[in-house]
């Protein structure tokens, strides 16, 4: 076809194209409009029957779809005096228009593009003007303007020569206008990298047809709007996708393509002789052990069979929700950690979020060896003890945090709360360091608005006389809004000369030297800087610390500050017996302890005790006067007379590696840090070897391993966040509709860590996803619900900083027993020293290093491999899930009931409930994850038997009565024992008879009557603390108790 240049023959080619090729759906639209207001067109039919239109359409999508409406309006034979103006959606596009949402940008703009994603959430309707009426206020002349997205125009001018209009809303046409926000789809992420998201609008029939959770692939065109606030101003605009046609995707995993050939690899793999436990190696395989949890998240990321409904309509939900709960073994924010090159800086600032990967070498406390640490943790508000060196180190972090402990030749990792005074924890004896680069300061002068500006000068760069000037005001100085003054004695008087040198020389600065006599003291001579920009830079010596550019300098530049730290606030004692010793006072324990972090630098130890940090062994007084001395002539003499004195000694001690615990006590809540160390699992942290956990690592490789899942932390996520909820439209009077984590998660998986620390109404949010697998909305007389068939991964931390086997999970954790009882599998992870298990561990992740480094692969079957690789399992999930749909065999009926039944007995001889029906729908569950791992249709017997060896496994482990050693599930669906239930209600008993005899009980009479019925002194008295708690009985008077039912009637 020929002559497309002009308008009407474009119409044309468009009615031709109608006309022959959608002529039933033209006359479908003729009966069915107003109802029915669209035509969908296949643009790539078009492409076929007409390739030069096709192309121009993508390339100006605007006036195209103008001529298409165009077109169709005139192709339709429509009934007389029935005006029918369709529009025209095109979709199909070739893949050339295909953008992900990430990359939607310039290029794009006002074309026609593909998009897929995600509704994360979708505004009500509102009307918009598209075709405004204008009313001349002078003559009363009107005129009508086509709107664009909301723009209103005004016309220009009237025919009688004004300009002044007036809107005429009531006679102005409106059409249906929604906005939603559609994500990249969360399966599709890969790495840390988050979701792009972009805003889409939708007019007239594409209104309420999608929402929040659905897969959608939009076709539409996209445009800018201004940004509302003043980045519009400097030419940054807000972009939104303008939808001509939307399609609802239903299928999962929709993106993982997997060919024919691969497809006969995954039936290979089903003929393996070790299939589970191939499938379950490759999950986190460098994490050795832990054989039945991997086995349970292998079952999990397949799934039960999906899509069973009962006779009476309830839907039963096919996917499998497994909790871990363990210890963080982390350290305090503030402690200092040794990095690879000597630099020593706060654990706290290796990284900025939590699971944050980072590649940061670190020293272990063996000499120069280095280990990378890999990723970095944060938990919130936990509990933490202190552990106090002989020399007075300190360490504080959980209660479960290793230290290395020292007995003799023996070493072994132990927990903060296990090491107990007069034990030897590893430390460090030195911290090498092969820093020669200066560091920045990052100093900059002060905004000055009014007066002339400063002259002083600022160093970009710490050098070793900065850092001595550091050092003296550190010690002796103080440093106000306006400027920085120190003290010198009258005894050192030779240090002026070159301390006021360096501040001309570096702060470009005249000092005002003046004497002071202070009552009851020797005269001083103060000298000042006045300089608002220098004191401004310098207001960090306020904290009295070691400031951390000192810390993260050379031993040059460290040696300086050490050496008029000590000038300025220290002293020698070179006479009498036990009393050589070079000393360092301050008040702050904690800038005595950097000070003497930071002598391990040069093989310097010290011990701190009270305000005092003191040198006396032999060697390391040689080492502070060889490295590091004094500057003035009197303290020069005196350390010159110590280290004489020190070299007549006979006997000196050598290297200390171990010292003595003195105190171990619990220090309150804090935010505490973690970095996790694969190769070495060690670090120095205030000079002393740490241990890294990484309980988090089987959480993160499920997350990139499982074809579609949603990482998020439970400490930083509302019920809102996790589940779905209604919220005020900021950019207008509406609502809008938001879809959390789990509605996101849709047919995949939802991987919570820190489940612990959502709020209690959070977690209960999510109950009903759980269970229902649908998020119920209501609210501002919205009332809605979303799919949510989403099997969840969680893991939570103790509430008391550790994991206490003796006590019920519902107990220790901050999560409801009935919230608990909606998992399938609850695995104890304690985080357990073991020297042999250590030591596998460690060979097992050098190997890997180790071939790395030599750039050559691990020889087949290396324990470093997954024997299923990742990208290979991923496919072979997906597969599964979406072709196998086993149900259960008679046979393995039959062995699921014989399991319940035996167990049930077991219960009823014991006087417990071992098992309850909502066990057997998990077994089942598990039973048929195992057949689809198989890519089977029939669940056999092996599998049952797999997934009652895993609920045998959880059983024995959690679901213990720890009093009675008998299997109990009101363990955790009651959190508490059947054995301490009927406990309380015995000792109910015994209160309520003794109250009929007397108005108040005595609490020793309960428990000598509890006694008489076989309830020990102990257990008594904690059994009438439990049920004051429960407000059973109240405490009217010290030592008395009355029920509280006694109280009501009163």
């Amino acid at each position: 076809m020929v002559g497309l240049g002009i308008m009407a023959s474009e119409v044309d080619a468009f009615e031709e194209f109608f006309s022959n090729a959608y002529r039933q759906e033209l006359n479908d639209l003729a009966s069915g409009y107003p109802k029915q207001r669209s035509l969908n067109a296949d643009w790539a039919l078009l492409s076929k029957y007409n390739p030069e239109l096709a192309d121009a359409f993508l390339k100006n999508p605007d006036a195209n779809l103008k001529f298409a409406e165009e077109a169709a309006s005139r192709a339709i034979l429509a009934p007389e005096g029935k005006t029918v103006r369709p529009h025209v959606r095109f979709f199909n596009l070739p893949q050339t228009a295909d953008v992900s949402v990430e990359y939607l940008g310039a290029e794009q703009l006002d074309k026609l593009s593909r998009v897929e994603g995600v509704v994360s959430w979708v505004t009500d309707i509102r009307p918009l003007m598209k075709v405004a009426l204008w009313e001349c206020i002078h003559c009363e002349q009107t005129f009508k303007t086509v709107n664009e997205k909301g723009k209103l125009r005004k016309p220009a001018i009237c025919k009688c020569g004004r300009r002044d209009f007036r809107l005429v809303e009531q006679s102005s046409d409106f059409i249906n206008m929604q906005r939603a926000q559609m994500q990249e789809p969360v399966e599709k992420l890969r790495g840390n990298r988050p979701s792009s998201q972009i805003e889409v609008w939708m007019e007239d029939d594409l209104t309420n047809q999608i929402a929040p959770g659905q897969k959608v692939i939009v076709t539409g065109i996209l445009r800018l709007r201004p940004s509302k606030d003043k980045r519009s101003e400097r030419g940054v605009y807000e972009k939104f996708l303008d939808a001509q046609h939307l399609h609802k995707i239903e299928r999962e995993f929709e993106e993982i393509v997997i060919t024919k050939e691969e497809e006969k690899e995954l039936h290979e793999i089903t003929k393996r002789p070790k299939l589970f436990e191939d499938v379950a190696q490759s999950i986190a395989p460098s994490i050795r052990g832990h054989n039945e949890l991997k086995m349970a998240i292998a079952l999990q990321l397949f799934g039960g069979t999906a899509n069973k409904v009962l006779p009476d309509g309830e839907q039963i939900r096919p996917d499998i929700h497994v909790l871990l709960i363990g210890d963080p073994g982390c350290i305090i924010g503030d402690e200092r950690v040794a990095l690879g090159n000597g630099a020593i800086v706060k654990i706290q600032e290796l990284g900025e979020t939590h699971l944050q990967e980072i590649s940061q070498p670190l020293l272990t406390g063996q000499g120069y060896k280095r280990a990378t640490a890999e990723r970095f943790h944060i938990y919130r508000s936990q509990p933490v003890i202190e552990v106090v060196t002989e020399s007075g180190k300190s360490i504080k972090g959980t209660f479960n945090h290793p230290l290395l402990v020292v007995n003799g030749m023996k070493r072994d990792w132990k927990r903060l709360d296990e090491i107990m005074p007069g034990e030897r924890v590893a430390v460090s004896a030195w911290i090498p360091c092969t820093i020669t680069a200066p560091v920045k300061t990052g100093w900059k002068p002060v905004e000055h608005r009014f007066g002339p500006r400063s002259k002083a000068k600022l160093p970009q760069t710490l050098d070793a006389e900065t850092a001595a000037f550091l050092g003296y005001v550190a010690g002796d100085g103080w440093v106000t809004r306006t400027r920085v003054a120190f003290d010198v004695n009258s005894e050192e008087q030779d240090l002026i000369p070159a301390l006021t040198r360096i501040a001309r020389k570096k702060f470009g600065l005249e000092p005002k030297v003046r004497r002071e006599q202070r009552p009851g003291k020797k005269p001083m001579t103060v000298i000042d800087l006045h300089s608002v920009d220098v004191a401004a830079n310098l207001q960090f010596l306020r904290e009295k610390r070691v400031p951390g550019i000192v810390m993260r300098s050379g031993n040059k530049v460290a040696a300086a500050f050490l050496s008029w730290l000590f000038e300025a606030d220290g002293c020698v004692f070179s006479k009498g017996r036990g009393k050589r010793a070079i000393q360092f006072k301050s008040s702050e324990i904690e800038f005595l302890r950097d000070a003497q972090t930071l002598l391990l630098r040069f093989g310097v130890h010290s011990r701190v005790n009270g305000n005092n940090l003191a040198i006396r062994r032999a060697g390391s007084i040689r080492k502070f006067a060889k490295s590091i001395g004094f500057q003035s002539a009197k303290k020069k003499a005196r350390l010159a007379e110590l280290v004489a004195a020190c070299s007549s000694l006979q006997h000196e001690r050598g290297k200390e590696l171990s010292e003595r615990v003195v105190s171990a006590k619990p220090a309150g809540v804090a935010d505490v840090f973690d970095v996790e160390v694969p190769s070495a699992k060690r670090f120095i942290a205030n000079g002393i070897i740490s241990h890294n956990t990484a309980k988090s690592t089987i959480l993160e490789y499920v997350s990139h391993l499982a074809p579609k899942s949603v990482f998020v932390s439970g400490g930083a996520a509302s019920g809102v966040g996790m589940t779905a909820s209604a919220e005020k439209d900021k950019d207008g009077e509406g609502w809008i509709l938001k879809a959390g984590a789990m509605v996101l998660a849709n047919g995949g998986i939802a991987i919570i860590d820190e489940f612990d620390k959502m709020q209690d109404e959070d977690r209960g949010s999510i109950h009903e996803a759980m269970e229902q697998q649908k998020i119920s909305v209501a609210k501002a007389g919205i009332v809605t619900q979303f799919s949510a068939r989403t099997a969840v991964l969680a893991a939570a931390n103790p509430k008391e900083g550790r994991f206490d086997p003796n006590t019920p999970p519902a107990g220790q954790f901050n999560i409801s027993p009935a919230l608990l009882s909606r998992f399938d599998l609850i695995f104890a992870i304690k985080d357990v020293i073991d020297e042999k298990r250590d030591r596998d561990m460690a060979e097992h992740i050098l190997a890997g290093h180790r071939f790395a480094s030599q750039k050559e692969a691990p020889p087949e079957g290396h324990p470093i491999l997954p024997r299923i690789v990742p990208d290979t399992l991923r496919k072979y999930i997906a597969y599964a899930r979406r072709t196998a749909h086993p149900i259960l065999t008679d046979e393995a009926m039959e062995k699921i009931k014989e399991f319940y039944v035996d167990l049930r007995q077991i219960g009823m001889k014991e006087n417990t409930f071992p098992i309850t029906a909502r066990q057997i729908e998990g077994i089942i569950r598990l039973a048929e994850a195992s057949a689809k791992m198989r890519l089977s249709d029939r669940v056999e017997v092996q599998d049952t038997e797999r997934a009652i060896n895993l609920v045998k496994f959880v059983l024995e482990a959690v679901y213990v009565d720890k009093t009675t050693g008998k299997l109990d599930s009101d363990v955790i669906n009651i959190g508490k024992p059947k054995s301490r239930i009927d406990k309380l209600h015995s000792m109910m008993r015994i209160i309520n008879d003794l109250s009929t005899k007397t108005d108040l009980v005595s609490k020793d009479d309960a428990v000598r009557a509890a006694n008489e019925f076989g309830i020990d002194e102990t257990t008594a008295i904690r059994l009438l603390s439990e049920l004051e708690r429960q407000g059973d009985l109240y405490s009217p008077q010290a030592g008395f108790i009355r029920p509280t039912s006694k109280r009501d009637r009163a």
